[in-house]
């Protein structure tokens, strides 16, 4: 995992031709090799599988169930368990899998495959593969659809999937999330702590760690490419989304995108969600009975690459790897060939995004460019109590307007009851984009159709929302300036951090930090007394915690070699016996360090009159879990507790989320002249209950 010393991330991409040697300086880092290859692309029908070659590549794909099976690159498989979709089709005859692009009929540029069939009733699926000359890399995607005449259909889950060989030991998500991983012999001896997902490690470079997949979540908007990379064979396999408007759940939507599998000798993994439900995303795809309905996931490129120049770490830093085993120091060589890697596929993404949508996808409900429409226009600030009209990270988006679904299940989990809302819809497609801090935007490439305009940034409580956007294809629409008046209750008395959807801002919910397992349990030993926060003296930085749970009555867990228990990375768990918890165990120690007493965090703050009317304490979470949610006390006095939604944030290791935010009301009268307090306590229970914040605001309206 990541090092205790934080190395330079390589700055810059560099080409070269693999038949050349690299063109460098000679104290540059390591270069990635661009093929010189370009032979013709090879289609060669096997019986029950296609192999597709084009002298860089080459897959093997099953006709049965569209599975690849292999991905060679330079002379290595890179595949372990294959690539595969959630659902896959059945019961096709042999006839609906076909050639779609021969590349005998094109003089070798570029070769399709295509496998039909259904999923159960519920849905048609086809899944294609392309493979073009010259390109490091195959794309992958499927069409889903459901005709007027069948029941009620859609997925739940669903899902592209690769599963790597155990070669691939370095997993890339983003900044922070880029390391060395433990190996799968090491998770497969751990110990279940809390859930099939989690396990604490007794061997290998992270012993006594709990190593825990949800700790890869991301917002897939904010990853174009994720991966792994060997730092044996000096290659890497990514995802890269060139678009993001087939994925559900718009632009905050939080999933799973690398990690082990869940078994006891684990493959790495790269998922590429379109639908699912974790985090309460409750962006499931549900179709009635009687609708005709398609979606189109993809292309997806799954993308190869390697070093031309890998570094080789000095014997020194093996050592000192082994060293320090359970709190590691990785060499620097591995962090740099690994980041070169990365940067080198993190431009290739932005080199598909110039190229979508792509010419050469067709025979299917997917609009060309010429087609689909440009959405222009500025969003300006209305607020007067707002401390600047400038709107940081400006997300804006496109979505299919709310509607109401009967399905249940993950729509029942949004908190919405039966309405679905963008950041919860799997059905439709999303277009977003990222506008400037003046408000300006320019959403591309969208489809024909009726939409709600949607904004959201930093500093600014709330959403912009406009409906009854229409899109003409092939028309450029100009919104012209829109004007955005967030909703106020009142003057401003205080604020605790400020609104962007995360609790990143506060202690321990940065990036170096938040994605770690187990700040529950530590939360004790940051915080023995809680949380006093003074307005106008207290720091949000390093004063606020950014989950308030339940605090722990058990430390051992404590790894008594562990150096600094409470701060460091690594190494701070102690690890347990298969024997005294088999993983038949799914909650393992969790029933002895897993509990906690009520919390109560206290904001002390003055006022300079006795005011009367109302107030409200608004308070934006980027999660939440459990369900006895948040009481709010002023001066000694309960008004009342904030029901929240839950969203699995704390059991599922995310300072983000479904975001939402509350508002509990109260009469200004109980406030005072002078010295006033305001205590949030969340109950007792599970430590893995409670609330993740994001923002906190007093707001006062008086008669």
């Amino acid at each position: 995992m990541f090092p205790s010393r934080i190395f330079a991330v390589v700055s810059a991409v560099f080409v070269c031709l693999a038949s050349s040697a690299p063109l460098r300086a000679a104290d540059a880092g390591p270069v990635v090799a661009k093929s010189d290859v370009n032979a013709p692309v090879t289609l060669v029908d096997n019986g029950q599988s296609w192999t597709m070659d084009n002298g860089i590549v080459k897959a093997t794909i099953s006709k049965f169930d569209g599975n690849m099976t292999a991905l060679v690159f330079h002379g290595i498989n890179t595949m372990g368990g294959g690539g595969s979709w959630e659902q896959t089709p059945r019961g096709s005859p042999q006839g609906a899998n076909s050639v779609t692009i021969d590349p005998s009929t094109n003089g070798g540029e570029r070769a399709e495959i295509s496998i039909k069939g259904t999923d159960t009733g519920r849905m048609d699926i086809e899944l294609r593969y392309d493979l073009q000359r010259g390109a490091s890399g195959i794309y992958a995607y499927g069409i889903f659809s459901h005709p007027a005449s069948y029941g009620p259909g859609g997925e739940g889950e669903s899902r592209y999937i690769t599963r790597l060989n155990h070669d691939f030991n370095w997993i890339s998500v983003d900044a922070d999330r880029n390391m060395l991983e433990c190996t799968p012999q090491d998770w497969g001896a751990g110990v279940v702590v809390h859930a099939k997902e989690q396990r604490i490690l007794s061997t290998g470079y992270y012993k006594n760690s709990v190593e825990h997949k949800y700790s890869y979540n991301a917002v897939q908007y904010k990853i174009p490419a994720y991966g792994w990379s060997s730092t044996k064979d000096h290659i890497g396999v990514w995802f890269i989304n060139p678009t993001t408007e087939y994925l559900s759940g718009g632009a905050s939507k939080l999933e799973l995108v690398c990690h082990y599998d869940a078994d006891d000798n684990p493959d790495p993994i790269i998922l590429d969600y379109w639908c699912a439900g974790h985090y309460a995303g409750g962006a499931g795809c549900n179709i009635p009975a009687g609708e005709n309905w398609n979606k189109v996931i993809g292309p997806i490129f799954v993308y190869c690459n390697t070093l031309a120049n890998p570094e080789t770490p000095s014997q020194a830093d093996l050592d000192t790897l082994n060293a320090t085993a359970g709190n590691p120091t990785v060499p620097p060589a591995w962090h740099d060939n690994a980041i070169a890697l990365w940067q080198d596929a993190l431009a290739q993404a932005k080199a598909e995004k110039a190229q979508w949508p792509y010419e050469w996808v067709n025979g299917l409900d997917y609009p060309h460019k010429d087609q689909r429409a440009n959405v222009t226009g500025q969003l300006v600030l209305d607020d007067p109590e707002a401390a600047t009209t400038q709107l940081p990270h400006l997300t804006v988006g496109l979505a299919h307007p709310d509607y109401t679904s009967n399905a249940g299940g993950f729509v029942q989990r949004s908190g919405n009851g039966n309405l679905v809302t963008w950041e919860h819809d799997g059905n439709y497609y999303q277009f977003w984009t990222d506008g400037t801090d003046d408000g300006k935007f320019t959403i591309t490439n969208v489809r024909p159709g009726i939409y709600t305009l949607h904004a959201f940034a930093d500093g600014v409580l709330g959403e912009f929302a406009q409906t009854n956007i229409t899109v003409e294809a092939g028309k450029d629409l100009d919104l012209g300036q829109l004007d955005w008046k967030p909703v106020r209750d009142g003057k401003q008395i205080w604020e605790i951090g400020y609104p962007d959807r995360t609790g990143d801002k506060f202690f321990k919910g940065d990036g170096a930090n938040y994605w770690l397992w187990g700040w529950c349990l530590r939360y004790p030993l940051l915080f023995p007394h809680d949380i006093t926060y003074t307005i106008g003296q207290s720091d949000y930085h390093k004063d606020w915690f950014f989950e308030e749970v339940p605090h722990g009555t058990s430390t051992d867990w404590i790894n008594p070699a562990a150096q600094d228990p409470a701060n460091q990375r690594f190494g701070w768990v102690k690890a347990e016996s298969l024997t005294q918890y088999p993983q038949t165990n799914t909650n393992g120690p969790w029933r002895i360090w897993g509990h906690g007493n009520a919390t109560t965090w206290t904001i002390k703050f003055n006022m300079d009159h006795a005011p009367t009317g109302n107030a409200t304490l608004r308070v934006a979470l980027a999660g939440a879990d459990g369900n006895g949610g948040l009481t709010v006390g002023v001066n000694g006095k309960s008004v009342g507790t904030i029901r929240t939604v839950a969203t699995n944030a704390l059991r599922y290791n995310t300072d983000k989320g479904v975001w939402r935010q509350y508002s509990q009301p109260f009469d200004a009268s109980l406030l005072k002249q002078g010295d006033n307090s305001m205590t949030l306590t969340v109950p007792a229970g599970d430590l893995c209950t409670g609330v993740v914040y994001d923002y906190l605001r007093l707001e006062l309206k008086e008669n």
